[in-house]
């Protein structure tokens, strides 16, 4: 990790992350250009119809003539919103003082908002509430609004790039469609500023107020298969004439739940091993007549149950601790519709966090016992309190979870070093990247010849990654060096009038010298110099000196025109023609901390190993339960090995495996 030497004041800090933000926002559009553009052509392409192909034309023309102005216009509504983030918090269209109907294309623009809004938030949150701490930290030290945080949040952002779209005249549908098609870019653009951010916050040794807990997002059972173990309950009720409110369960006979009170966790004398005690559940309720929703409920259940106890992949030890908790699941699955459908009902929580010990903590490992041991106290808390069971699961999954992050921290300790060697590359990645497209934005729209563009991706590339770096991120260094990019663009184009030509011709010393001292601290020797700013100086002389200099033919690849509805109809369906995303990529791009991959044959010598760093360019750090050994591979690479059947991802959660398992046996008849 890069630590600066003179941290900044708190008041000078705060400026300085404005900046940095706003920096991000300011060539969006810019950057974006290719994965924009690809998406718009995907949503064309989905539809064809004359209208979506006139409306994606118009986002094209935009995109591909006047990017600078789009990013300049979102930067600037940015600037807008961080000095006055209260008038952020309506539409800029709403009249407070008056109720107004909404026509359709301001419905649809408010609608995209809040959905790309939230799909950021979810996918961010984390990176989120991390940076937020830190900012608040700083605020709180400046005497300032801590809450003024959250003006970084994405859905602020998201309105200022929808204010821009206004301010630009452009149509409603038009600015809708540019909107939804730059959600994805705006993520990755967001997850490397907040990252940057942090390091940067970090590098300042700016304290970190507690925050909520950086819970991930929720996962998702893959199919809705827990969606559809409710509706098949939903259709056996229906089927039997139990029939009740829309909006949950019908009211429910109570004769289940109060014969629950004389069944324990196994029968006297069973085994301390897995025990299925719902199938005599089973057999009891149907004796006594027990209702056709209830028994659908206790069906799914037990067979959730059988699921997991048949897990191969689980512990012995860790399933009797689980088997303890089937009627205290039963007890909140009877009472709550949404244990099935709801990937974050405690209950499944406390039972994924039970599936994670057991991967974490093997019979093997030198944590085994203390984790069991934590495992069987909280679900015998749990059976201490049969009245409240949703309270005391959520109890008990709080409890494990500190319990896990304490011995997570340990491991992390022990990462330290490969950590921080993964963060240097990535940031070196990163400014490469970033520097690469500024350079290729301003040979677009100041063409230059190809010699000095080879010398600036050889020299001045480097050059502004290392201050990328050594400046955790955008900082004042890297945006110097941008201005002076531009400005040696600037000179090497022919002045439109003897004003700009002096005023051109005054600029180059100064050009010349922060080239140099940007060179200099490369490493550069003489030699290089000298060919360096003779690739320069040869086309500057072309208009400083018409009669001698001697014009090289210049490289552009862009042109600024539109585009004519037969090209966009063409491209369309050459986009319709090929797969939108590689699913094992994203798979591997889906990964978070404390997952695990399985590997066949073992990779350096794990069979199974845990993801224990996520990086923001791609990189990733598994390392053994206990973090003792450890190898890095990035997002590609774990795909070409997952393709080529040496490693795989296994279902993460526990309930959710034994849901897929159950959605394939489920009798779609009354039990």
């Amino acid at each position: 990790m890069n630590i600066q030497s003179t941290p900044l004041a708190p008041a000078a800090l705060l400026r300085e992350v404005d900046v940095r933000m706003t920096q991000a926002l300011d060539n969006f559009f810019q950057r974006s250009h290719a994965p924009l553009q690809d998406t718009l052509l995907r949503a064309i392409s989905a539809q064809m119809a004359p209208t979506a192909i006139a409306t994606g034309q118009t986002c094209l023309d935009w995109l591909n003539t006047r990017p600078d102005a789009l990013s300049t216009a979102f930067a600037d509504q940015f600037r807008r919103h961080l000095a006055r983030p209260e008038t952020f918090t309506q539409r800029h269209d709403s009249r407070p003082a008056e109720l107004q109907l909404l026509d359709d294309d301001a419905l649809k623009r408010q609608l995209a908002e809040e959905k790309a809004a939230a799909q950021l938030i979810e996918v961010l949150r984390a990176d989120m509430l991390l940076l937020f701490g830190r900012l608040r930290a700083v605020r709180r030290i400046a005497l300032e609004d801590q809450d003024h945080v959250d003006a970084y949040g994405p859905l602020p952002i998201i309105r200022a790039l929808s204010r821009a779209l206004d301010t630009l005249d452009i149509e409603s549908q038009c600015g809708t469609l540019l909107l939804q098609c730059a959600a994805a870019p705006l993520l990755d653009t967001l997850k490397h500023t907040y990252t940057a951010l942090n390091q940067f916050l970090y590098a300042q040794n700016t304290p970190e107020l507690p925050v909520a807990h950086a819970v991930p997002p929720p996962r998702r059972t893959q199919a809705g298969a827990g969606q559809a173990i409710l509706a098949h309950i939903q259709s056996v009720a229906a089927h039997a004439g139990e029939t009740g409110p829309a909006d949950g369960f019908p009211p429910m006979p109570r004769r289940l739940i109060d014969s629950l009170a004389g069944w324990q966790t196994r029968p006297p004398g069973a085994p301390a091993a897995a025990t299925r005690i719902l199938q005599p559940v089973q057999q009891d309720a149907r004796r006594v007549g027990t209702g056709a929703l209830d028994l659908a409920v206790l069906e799914a259940v037990t067979g959730l149950f059988e699921c997991i106890l048949d897990d191969p992949a689980m512990s012995p030890r860790y399933k009797a601790a689980i088997a303890q908790l089937q009627i205290p699941t039963l007890r909140v699955a009877l009472v709550a519709p949404d244990f099935f459908s709801d990937d974050q009902h405690p209950a499944r929580q406390l039972i994924d966090l039970a599936g994670l010990f057991s991967r974490r903590f093997p019979e093997y490992a030198p944590s085994h016992v203390p984790a069991l041991e934590q495992i069987e106290t909280h679900c015998a808390a749990i059976l201490d309190d049969p009245g409240h069971p949703a309270g005391a699961f959520t109890q008990a999954h709080n409890s494990l979870a500190a319990w896990l992050a304490d011995k997570n921290a340990h491991a992390k300790a022990r990462l330290a070093a490969e950590v921080a060697h993964l963060e240097q590359i990535e940031r070196r990645e990163l400014g490469t990247l970033l520097a690469l497209e500024n350079l290729h934005d301003l040979t677009e729209r100041y063409p230059a010849p190809e010699s000095v563009l080879r010398r600036l991706e050889a020299a001045w590339v480097p050059h502004m990654a290392s201050l990328y770096v050594a400046e955790s991120g955008e900082g004042p260094d890297w945006r110097a060096a941008c201005h002076t990019l531009l400005q040696l663009f600037l000179s090497l184009q022919a002045p439109q009038s003897d004003a700009t030509r002096e005023a051109r011709l005054q600029s180059i010393p100064s050009i010349n010298t922060a080239l140099r001292g940007g060179l200099l601290a490369q490493g550069a020797e003489p030699g290089q110099l000298k060919d360096f700013f003779s690739a320069i100086t040869a086309t500057q002389e072309c208009w400083i000196r018409p009669a001698l200099g001697q014009r090289e033919a210049v490289l552009s690849t862009f042109t600024p025109r539109r585009v004519s509805q037969q090209q966009i109809e063409s491209l369309a369906r050459q986009f319709a023609d090929t797969p939108a995303d590689d699913p094992v990529l994203q798979r591997t791009q889906q990964l978070r901390e404390g997952d695990w991959v399985d590997f066949e044959p073992p990779c350096e010598g794990l069979a199974a190993a845990r993801v224990a760093w996520v990086g923001v360019h791609g990189h990733l750090l598994f390392c053994s339960g206990e973090g003792e050994q450890r190898f890095s591979l990035d997002h590609t690479r774990l795909a070409t090995e997952i393709r080529a059947g040496r490693a795989s991802i296994p279902e993460q959660s526990l309930t959710g495996k034994a849901m897929l398992c159950l959605k394939k046996t489920l009798s779609t008849s009354p039990g």
